[in-house]
């Protein structure tokens, strides 16, 4: 065959077969995108994949962007329990002290040993409780009554700063609960407190409801919506 015919392809061998390395690659490159192909053939070329395919992937996205949305929401809702703000103190007509009026001005302890202005805690259920309480249950129950309209529990004691008391929020399960110490037992005094007493302090420090000798069945839903969301609350 003459070598300069016109449809002669000429042959050219390489001198060194590495220089073929590109070539070799190439092949073999195709070779597994062609396996790739045919391993999915089965599924993506199926009447099955062609009728569901999309409504499956509008599914899917869909709870995507819902579990998106339920995140974003419990990130942002973990801590909103005690973000009701305080407002400027009010300037009601009934006296410090007394239901309708102002909490006392006067200071607390916390666990943590700081001392602070009771009025400083609004809003909150607060819940006066004598020595020696053991009374867990009933304040974990107050706890989230409290939580419900998302405000704290601070629970004070009668005297210096004790283990019973400090190691109560740790033993309740609901909402925030704070502890706090009244060294010379003034809210007792002011609020006549028996037992277990509970003061509902709005956000302008104004104490809407006082009940005294709170029972495990004591409900208090009412009077924290009213005082907390609505205005004054009933007095007792």
């Amino acid at each position: 065959m003459p070598e300069d015919a016109a449809w002669a392809d000429p042959v050219v061998v390489p001198d060194d077969i590495r220089e073929l390395a590109s070539d070799v690659e190439a092949y073999h490159r195709e070779l597994r995108m062609a396996r790739r192909r045919r391993r999915w053939a089965w599924l993506f070329g199926s009447s099955a994949w062609q009728r569901w395919s999309f409504p499956l992937g509008v599914v899917t996205g869909a709870l995507a962007l819902t579990a998106v949305v339920f995140t974003v929401l419990t990130v942002t809702g973990a801590g909103r329990t005690d973000q009701r703000g305080a407002t400027p103190l009010a300037h009601p007509e009934a006296a410090a002290g007394l239901p309708g009026g102002l909490l006392p001005d006067q200071t607390v302890t916390m666990a943590d040993g700081v001392v602070v202005p009771v009025r400083s805690l609004r809003p909150a259920l607060l819940a006066l409780i004598p020595a020696h309480c053991q009374c867990p249950d009933l304040l974990d129950d107050l706890a989230a009554q409290a939580a419900e309209v998302q405000v704290r529990l601070v629970v004070v004691g009668p005297d210096a700063p004790d283990a019973e008391v400090a190691a109560l929020p740790g033993q309740l399960h609901h909402g925030i609960v704070v502890a706090a110490y009244d060294r010379a037992a003034s809210l007792a005094r002011a609020y006549d407190a028996t037992g277990v007493t509970a003061l509902v302090v709005g956000r302008d420090g104004v104490v809407g409801y006082v009940r005294r000798s709170i029972t495990a069945g004591t409900r208090l839903e009412l009077p924290l919506e009213a005082a907390l969301l609505v205005g004054s609350a009933p007095r007792s």
